[in-house]
Parts: C-alpha cells; sequence; structure tokens
C-alpha cells in the first residue's frame, strides 16, 4: 500500500528539493532542530546526530552558545539573535515569511568562521506537529567581496592606511562624539623631514619606500583602535582616542622615536628619516579645525628644528 503525502508533506518535499543549495531545517516551538537537509549537513559540516533534537544555536555551532557553553537562548547576544526572533515570528504569524540577516562567528568543523547568512523562516505543519522551516543562504563570500571593495575604497595605495576621504568620514563621527562628552581625542599631524631632499637625492623609488616604511611603523606602533590615513604626498594624520591631553604626547613622541631609530635601508644605502608632528585635543568647533590647528603646530614644529612634538 502506498502512503499518500497529505499537502503539508508535499509542500515541504517541494520546498527541499527546490532549494538542494539552501541549507534548510525543521526547529519545533521550543527551538529544537527535528529535521535537516543535505546542504545543512555541509554547511555546518554536521551529521544528523550531531545536529537533530537540539537547540538550533547549538546545532549550528553559533559563537553565542560555543563560546559562553550555554544553551542556545540563555546568553545575552542571544536576546538580540534575529534568527531567533524570525523563527519565534513564525509561529505567531504563521501566515507570513519572516526575512533576515545574520553576521557572526560560527564554529564549523571545530574552527571560528565569521558567517554571513540570509534567512527566511515560515510556520508549516509538519507529521502533525507545529513547526517553522529555516531557509539559510550562505553569502559570506558576497559580502567579503564587498568588504574587500568598500576597504580598497578607503585604502590608500601606497602605504594601505586610511585615505584622506575616510580620515573625513570618521573624524566627523568621533569629533560629534568628542563635543558630546562621550569620548576625549587628539588630531595629530605628521610630515617626512626634508622628505624633498631624500626624493632629489635618492630617487622616487626610495621616496616611496620611505612612505611605506614610515606608515608600517604607524601601523604597528598605534592601536586597531586609532585612525591612522595618509593625508598627502609625505604627510600624515592620526586620530587618537585619549583619556587626557598626556596620553597624545606621550604616544606621539614614542612614534617620533621609533622613526628616528628606524634604520631605512634602500638598495644597501641607509636613509636618516625623522618627522615632526602637531597634536592637539582642544575641543574646536568642526573637526576642520582640529586639522587645522594640529597643521599649525606641525608647522611650529617644523620652523624650530624639526624631528619633534609640538602639542596644544
Amino acid at each position: 500500500m502506498v502512503k499518500k503525502l497529505n499537502a503539508d508533506d508535499i509542500n515541504l518535499t517541494d520546498f527541499l528539493m527546490d532549494n538542494l543549495t539552501t541549507a534548510v531545517f525543521l526547529a519545533d516551538k521550543n527551538l529544537k532542530v527535528k529535521k535537516i537537509n543535505n546542504a545543512y549537513k555541509a554547511l555546518f559540516e554536521k551529521d544528523e546526530y550531531d545536529a537533530l533534537n537540539k537547540l538550533c544555536g547549538n546545532s549550528m555551532g553559533c559563537a553565542f552558545a560555543v563560546e559562553e557553553n550555554k544553551p542556545c537562548g540563555t546568553t545575552k547576544n542571544c536576546l538580540e539573535c534575529m534568527l531567533r526572533k524570525c523563527i519565534l515570528n513564525s509561529f505567531k504569524k504563521d501566515d507570513e515569511v519572516q526575512n533576515s540577516y545574520i553576521s557572526r562567528r560560527f564554529y564549523i568543523g571545530n574552527k571560528a568562521k565569521m558567517k554571513y547568512f540570509r534567512i527566511k523562516t515560515k510556520y508549516v505543519k509538519y507529521g502533525g506537529e507545529d513547526m517553522a522551516i529555516i531557509a539559510i543562504d550562505d553569502i559570506t563570500e558576497l559580502e567579503e567581496e564587498k568588504n574587500t571593495i568598500r576597504d580598497m575604497a578607503q585604502r590608500d595605495y601606497l602605504t594601505k592606511l586610511y585615505n584622506r576621504m575616510f580620515l573625513f568620514e570618521a573624524g566627523e563621527t568621533m569629533f560629534k562624539n568628542f563635543v558630546r562628552g562621550n569620548i576625549k581625542i587628539a588630531v595629530a599631524m605628521i610630515d617626512i623631514d626634508f622628505f624633498k631632499k631624500i626624493n632629489d637625492k635618492y630617487g622616487h623609488a626610495a621616496g616611496d619606500f620611505v612612505i611605506k616604511s614610515v606608515a608600517d611603523i604607524f601601523s604597528n606602533e598605534l592601536r586597531k583602535s586609532d585612525i591612522v590615513a595618509r593625508y598627502g604626498g609625505e604627510e600624515f594624520c592620526v586620530i587618537l582616542v585619549i583619556k587626557d591631553k598626556s596620553d597624545s604626547i606621550k604616544v606621539m613622541e614614542k612614534l617620533r622615536k621609533s622613526v628616528e631609530n628606524h634604520k631605512f635601508i634602500y638598495e644597501k644605502e641607509e636613509i636618516p628619516v625623522t618627522i615632526s608632528i602637531g597634536v592637539t585635543s582642544e575641543i574646536k568647533n568642526s573637526f576642520e579645525e582640529l586639522l587645522k590647528e594640529a597643521d599649525e603646530l606641525l608647522y611650529f614644529s617644523k620652523e624650530n628644528g624639526r624631528n619633534r612634538v609640538t602639542s596644544k
């Protein structure tokens, strides 16, 4: 005797068959995984034994659950989980498809991997039970390509530091927080001393080498939270988040000494390199005014012997 599929079974079968490249699973009202397809197994590197009857986050290897070693739904981050919200909404609004995106780390094959997922959830009746069916499209590669393109647009080609356009965008945001009292910032303008002489004596290729090497020192010495940009030519700009004025002076002095003590060797010749710096942490009317004051302090450093930090 052939078993007849009911309408729900037919719809589910069609859904799974029509989305063979999409990871699909069924979850009950307690958010436990009840059925998975082959794409789910491939995406999360799980077999049915490892995936079924587990809370969805634990089944998928979600970092929220794994890193705190807690059941899915019991961490603070779980409260904001869009996957969880969509599944729960599917039971409340059983005639609507829920759509969202999630991005976070998932532990796949015992390795943490950043993933970007597009998800759809819908209420279904399966085997006489209320279920939510969840479709997961892995769009990680696409998002990474977009991030790479975005990052390239924000970076200087030679130094790989942020470019001037990004500096002003980030600077405006940080300046507004500075004015509100949320953070304290310092802005520094930095110039490679006698750079024209370096170009004239050693050549433009050597000049590019010096610019890139100085940029590498900045990247290594400064924190990831600091904004470091090539402002133009041999000039750089740094935005620091600080506790007080003395912090910025210490950081800039350390930076100056690091450049002064570094051996710049190009084609077996050592090129002496120093930098001059102007840094300010005073509140102004705009980010542009902060830059202007830092530039004036830089000019003072250059006019008074170079290889020095002038602050205000």
